[in-house]
């Protein structure tokens, strides 16, 4: 992945795209006979491909042996999903081929930077470093020379540096990186810290019911989430290509045929053209009086490779223009999100050399903000990206850097313990707020219970909101590219608060555009009802010189329930486990009907894992999802095994756990796993005993 081989074959071969999770090192997991098998076979040839590679990189000699298995590897694994797909939502072969990679990357590094004697132990060793990494890069088939070289050059210096003024070693490493998986075998306390949670208020007894419901005279919200805007689009070119992106080349051989990208976005691996941005942008202003506007995080592309901090502030701040250009007077609040900075996902702690700081980003973001914020957000901002602000007496707006908890943000894996602060600040902000009485909205991009966020995180966060329940009045996330809801639970199981996940401005991958309008009520500020507004992809690139026709895709109180309440939701999971049919409503609905989901469908276990992602904000407690995927199998093995909509195959980037799984959803950033079932196993086989019995 990035940088050297540790952080490279890790990065490279996780995907910088977008996610990645597990146990936690500090967390104990409770393996099952399956996860210590697969665990210790991945171990084993690891260390077998890490020996191998010191020695080549201390003789210069290929052995047999190292040929023959880095060959089996590179036939191992898929090559565009380890960087498209979340670290849980892997296919079997493919996290498997990941847990090895990152292993003996991990080793080598350890062996040849850290020990005195190690080849890459002195000063001035980058350029071994980066020969090591392409080496690693080509043999193990993990991508283009050009994807490979442009990840390692960015992410060369601050892997480095991180590798050498750490002490993780192999085990804890990859425990975190992959934390929902038999890879997770790691121990290390300083990944398993408490808040101090204020305690003043008595616990809760009961779920967080009696809401307020919709009324005519509700302030409107709109919210726009990962824009992902690609300067580079080109209509008529390249949809279908080996990169992690597409949509950018090869115009002039493709045009006018079923590979040519369309000219208002594409279903396949492609993000956003301007003038689609624009049409949304239009649109809103068009039908909807906004009282404020949300932008919960990621305005960059996913040309990982490729980034810059001059072409990603570009982007940034002709986006924060055009945003202000469309709604004027009205506040626009953003947040960040993994893609804004270079490199992709790292966002360094206090006290790094400059040349491998984030401070340039939140600089930039602060310039660029600063026509919407007061001046006393300036502190927090350039200290992590976070800030809070009043709107108006009795509001708060609690804006986070989500990616504290982002296991692909290699800055986590230099400490453990830098990472309390902010959250020890949004608690301290929650506790003013709730002494002054007011109600908070807290904007964050990546939700707690993803794949990509690490569950201590996660774990302290959900602390936060059981704690502050009547003070918090939503959550609005980002970053899963899905319109969907996210239910917060006491550890007595109480609903405490909901999260509304607003989708995706982008079309990355196979879903339509949209944007999401909140009615919120103007006392409680609790959110009373949503529409969500898209387009149809296929239909608008029939006419490409027409705008696209938007449209009002649902309201959620027409859909689903009047009750928004967090209890109101709760219950309303229940609904959809014992429902099949409104539960395939809420997953079409939940991937924006794009047509290639639409024509795949989602069988019983893409269903499940929808219906888990929603139970589910700390991926270490999933009992309520167990009850609700036990609740629906039922209803579907009593529906019947040929009712209309239930079967078929999952649409690739969509689906859901296995049967042994919890929670997962293949493709944004869902849930994870602790186990592989027998089945996955099963189809492990070949690629191990193809390793081990060569040996």
């Amino acid at each position: 992945m990035n940088g050297i081989v540790l952080f490279l074959a890790v990065a490279l071969t996780s995907g910088l795209l977008m996610a990645s999770a597990v146990n936690l090192p500090g967390v104990p997991v409770d393996f099952e006979v399956d996860d210590k098998v697969l665990s210790a076979i991945a171990d084993d040839i690891a260390e077998r491909l890490a020996k191998e590679y010191v020695t080549y990189l201390k003789t210069g000699v290929e052995t047999a042996a190292f040929k023959k298995l880095t060959q089996q590897l590179a036939k191992s694994h898929s090559q565009k999903d380890i960087f498209t797909r979340n670290m849980p939502d892997l296919e079997p072969r493919d996290s498997f081929f990941v847990c090895v990679a990152c292993r003996s990357v991990m080793r080598v590094f350890i062996r040849t930077i850290r020990e005195e004697e190690g080849e890459l132990h002195g000063e001035g060793s980058s350029v071994l470093m980066k020969d090591f990494a392409m080496d690693f890069c080509r043999r193990l088939n993990l991508q283009t020379d050009e994807v490979c070289e442009g990840l390692i050059d960015s992410n060369l210096p601050s892997v480095e540096y991180i590798m050498r003024n750490s002490e993780s070693d192999s085990q804890s490493f990859c425990s975190l990186f992959m934390e929902f998986s038999f890879c997770n075998t790691g121990t290390n306390q300083d990944y398993n810290w408490t808040l101090t949670v204020d305690n003043s208020v008595p616990t809760l007894t009961s779920s967080k019911a009696d809401t307020d419901r919709y009324s005519e005279s509700d302030l409107k919200i709109c919210q726009f989430t990962d824009i992902h805007h690609d300067p580079l689009y080109e209509p008529g070119s390249l949809a279908s290509c080996a990169e992690p992106m597409c949509c950018q080349r090869n115009k002039d051989t493709v045009e006018g045929t079923s590979d040519a990208a369309g000219y208002w976005g594409d279903y396949r691996d492609c993000d956003l053209p301007w003038h689609s941005f624009e049409s949304a942008l239009d649109n809103a202003v068009a039908n909807h009086k906004c009282d404020y506007v949300y932008q919960t995080g990621d305005i960059v592309d996913h040309m990982v490779w490729a980034t810059s901090v001059e072409k990603n502030t570009a982007v940034l701040t002709k986006v924060s223009q055009r945003l202000n250009e469309a709604f004027g007077d009205v506040p626009v609040y953003p947040c960040i999100g993994n893609h804004e900075p270079h490199p992709l996902n790292l966002f360094s702690p206090e006290g790094v050399p400059d040349e491998i700081s984030t401070k340039w980003l939140y600089e930039h973001l602060y310039n660029d903000w600063s026509k919407w914020l007061p001046e006393e957000t300036k502190e927090t901002i350039l200290k992590g990206g976070y800030y809070t602000v009043s709107p108006k007496k009795g509001f708060r707006i609690i804006a986070l850097n989500s990616n504290d908890c982002y296991t692909d943000n290699f800055w986590l894996y230099h400490s453990g313990t830098d990472k309390i602060p902010q959250l020890q600040w949004f608690h301290d902000t929650l506790l003013a707020a709730e002494k002054a009485g007011e109600y908070v909205h807290v904007l964050t991009h990546i939700p707690s219970g993803d794949g990509t966020c690490w569950s201590v995180w996660a774990r302290e966060f959900n602390r936060c909101i059981t704690r502050f329940s009547s003070t918090i009045s939503g959550i609005f996330t980002g970053h899963s590219h899905k319109d969907e809801i996210f239910v917060y639970y006491s550890d007595e199981g109480h609903a405490t608060a909901v999260a509304w996940n607003g989708g995706a401005v982008t079309t990355f991958s196979n879903k339509n555009p949209n944007y999401r309008v909140y009615d919120v009520n103007p006392t409680s500020f609790v959110v009373t009802n949503h529409r969500t507004w898209i387009y149809n992809l296929t239909e608008a690139n029939l006419t490409p010189d027409e705008q696209p026709e938007w449209f009002e895709e649902y309201q959620f109180m027409k859909e689903f329930t009047e009750d928004t309440s967090p209890a109101g939701i709760d219950k309303l999971l229940d609904e959809l486990a014992s429902n099949p049919e409104l539960m395939r409503k809420y997953w079409r609905f939940r991937v924006t009907q794009g047509d290639p989901y639409l024509q795949g469908g989602c069988d019983r276990t893409c269903l499940s894992g929808s219906l888990c992602r929603a139970a589910v904000t700390v991926n270490t407690q999933t009992g309520r999802c167990e009850e609700l995927r036990a609740k629906l199998y039922a209803a579907l093995d009593n529906e019947g095994n040929t009712t209309p909509g239930d079967g078929g195959d999952t649409t690739p980037g969509d689906g859901g756990s296995s049967p042994g799984t919890t929670p997962g959803d293949n493709g944004d950033g869902g849930g994870g796993s602790a186990t592989l079932s027998l089945i996955s196993i099963s189809s492990l086989l070949a690629v191990v005993l193809a390793m081990r019995l060569s040996f």
